[in-house]
């Protein structure tokens, strides 16, 4: 709900990685300290090859920026 409800307030797709990502940015980091892989790009790109990215396409922008106009006075 999260990556969409960004999606939709910034206008931008949001692409999102494995739920499991801060297990496996530890399991990369022990993996360049043990030499199994060079460094955080290649780790990176193991990830990448290795789980489905799932991506939140903006979904009524017209709703979320006429919300964000009524309350952008309040943030001042």
């Amino acid at each position: 709900m999260l990556n969409q409800f960004t999606a939709n307030a910034t206008g931008l797709p949001v692409i999102a990685g494995p739920v499991e990502t801060t297990a496996l940015g530890n399991v990369i980091s022990q993996a360049i300290s043990c030499g199994e892989i060079a460094n955080f790009d290649e780790g990176r790109t193991l990830v990448r090859n290795s789980f489905p990215l799932k991506e939140y396409l903006p979904r009524e922008v017209d709703r979320w920026s006429e919300v964000y106009q009524k309350i952008k006075p309040l943030l001042r």
